[in-house]
């Protein structure tokens, strides 16, 4: 009996249902081929033997005794009929005269990431795959959370999914916020608690490590702790200890308790974990997206991230970036994370991070809100990107750069137009004695670091208060801060490369770095 194994209804019904059901690999996922088995394979184990000849035979005896992939797989001559010839060379197959002919699938092959720079140094938090945050409301004899909210109701003010409708959007929820601003590639899960401490809020000033330990070591018997350790590092990740707001009616910087993130200097364990970064202060939970905010930027600094903006002799407002393409959380504390962050935190795979090499090259870039991918250009050795570079990103005014941010009471409009936005960064490590990396040596801690904030800093906009760079601007040395730093720390050394803004299009900026010197 022969059979033909062209089925036309199959095929119709497959023209019928569209691409929808078939996998769509994107332009820059890698693919490779992988073996799924053999022709004269019947039995789907990968091998050719006496079983799929029975299994043959009987098939062109009785029609209905094989299903139709195995009738395709039977085929051997590929004449588009199964007869007595595939029959023959199966034989042949099984007893090893003839090599059976493989089967290869193209399948796309998940694309890596780059391990995160920052964890060079210490990183408390994990900033990709899942963890669990533990956040505790603390509330004090003289001094309660106004709101008295339960914990599910904090819970879903502050973890709960994403809303683009809510009024607070994007600083809808810590979650939502991280996992846009990863492209999902981290996941933090929220736990709430509530605790009032033993003595009134005045008596812990100076002394956060009691109030800790206090909270930590009363709820041990209602909470386990290793929950909070997704890297296994026998420390608690991080934890957001969150105090009512101050009655104080100047509350601001110098008001005790100022949100901050900070490492335990303890000597209690808690389920044998020591508590890791602590990341604590007062602010009202009635003001969800400042609320949001703060601990957005605090657990930024849970993953190693530095602050931005100027500690000392502060220039013009104190941000440390500033203007429309100035907005970001670990500067204002509003706004997505720039290109910097998310390559220091891991989030870009390796084939979405583009670094120029020399001479003419043009690239493309999507919005850094809708999909990851940014531009490198070097001074020297990237070292791991633990170096000095230019880093270039399309921004647009959409996700968490959303064009209004609600907080402190205050409407935030940022910017209404996007653009091209080039940073110098500079994220040499400092070391100790014995070699090993301790900080970033341009921290605004850092002995080396110069706080007259003129010379060598972590992260420098490029044309600083002037905006974005759009469509037909130019980008060369006679741009504010487009220059490498010298050896006394100043910006004077030329770049050698010139970029040519061409232009936006469905969201893609197209641009040329061009080699001058």
């Amino acid at each position: 009996m022969n059979r033909k194994l062209i089925r036309l209804p199959a095929l119709l019904a497959a023209a019928a249902v569209g691409f929808s059901m078939l996998p769509r690999l994107s332009a820059s996922a890698a693919v490779q081929k992988e073996l799924t088995g053999y022709y004269g394979d019947l039995t789907f184990d990968k091998t050719v033997d006496i079983e799929d000849v029975m299994l043959l035979s009987d098939g062109l005896t009785v029609q209905e005794s094989m299903r139709d992939e195995q009738y395709e797989r039977a085929d051997l001559n590929h004449d588009g009929e199964v007869n007595a010839v595939d029959l023959t060379l199966l034989k042949r197959a099984a007893i090893g005269e003839l090599e059976p002919e493989a089967i290869y699938t193209e399948v796309e092959v998940p694309d890596k990431l780059i391990d995160a720079p920052i964890r060079s140094l210490y990183q408390y938090l994990p900033s990709v795959g899942e963890a669990n945050i533990l956040m505790i409301a603390v509330d004090f004899p003289d001094a309660k959370h106004p709101e008295q909210y339960s914990a599910e109701q904090i819970h879903t003010l502050t973890f709960g999914d994403e809303n683009k409708a809510d009024p607070c959007y994007p600083l809808e929820s810590i979650s939502a916020y991280y996992t846009r601003s990863s492209y999902g590639r981290l996941h933090l899960n929220g736990d709430v608690y509530l605790y009032t401490a033993q003595k009134n809020i005045d008596d812990y000033i100076n002394q956060e490590i009691m109030l800790l330990d206090e909270v930590l070591g009363a709820l041990d018997a209602e909470i386990d702790y290793n929950r909070y350790n997704a890297n296994g590092d026998m420390a608690i990740d991080t934890m957001l200890l969150a105090l009512p707001p101050s009655s104080d009616p100047e509350f601001g910087w110098s008001s005790p308790f100022w949100p901050c993130s900070f490492g335990y200097s303890g000597r209690k364990t808690f389920d044998n974990l020591f508590p890791g970064n602590i990341c604590m202060g007062r602010w009202a939970l009635s003001d969800r997206a400042g609320f949001n905010s703060t601990w957005i930027h605090e657990l930024g600094h849970a993953m190693g991230l530095p602050d931005y903006y100027y500690y000392e002799n502060a220039i013009g407002n104190g941000d440390g970036l500033t203007g429309e393409a100035g907005y970001l959380m670990m500067d204002d504390s509003i706004g997505d994370m720039s290109a910097f962050d998310k390559l220091m935190l891991g989030w870009y795979a390796e084939s979405e991070v583009q670094i120029y090499s020399g001479g003419t090259q043009t690239y493309q870039l999507d919005s850094s809100q809708h999909a990851p991918g940014c531009v490198i250009v070097p001074y020297k050795e990237l070292n791991g990107y633990m170096s000095e570079y230019f880093v270039i990103e399309n921004v647009t005014s959409d996700g968490n750069n959303a064009s209004k941010l609600y907080g402190w009471g205050q409407v935030f409009p940022l910017f209404q137009k996007g653009g091209l936005r080039v940073m110098h960064c500079d994220s040499e490590l400092m070391y100790n004695f014995w070699r090993q990396p301790v900080a970033l040596k341009w921290n605004n801690y850092s002995p080396y670091y110069d706080n007259s904030n003129l010379k060598q800093r972590i992260l420098r906009l490029v044309n600083d208060g002037k905006g974005f760079f759009r469509s037909r601007s130019v980008i060369s040395n006679q741009t504010s801060g487009f220059a490498w730093y010298d050896a006394e720390g100043g910006q004077t050394v030329d770049p050698g490369v010139t970029i040519q803004v061409g232009g936006f299009e469905n969201g893609i900026c197209s641009f040329t770095i061009s080699q001058t010197t």
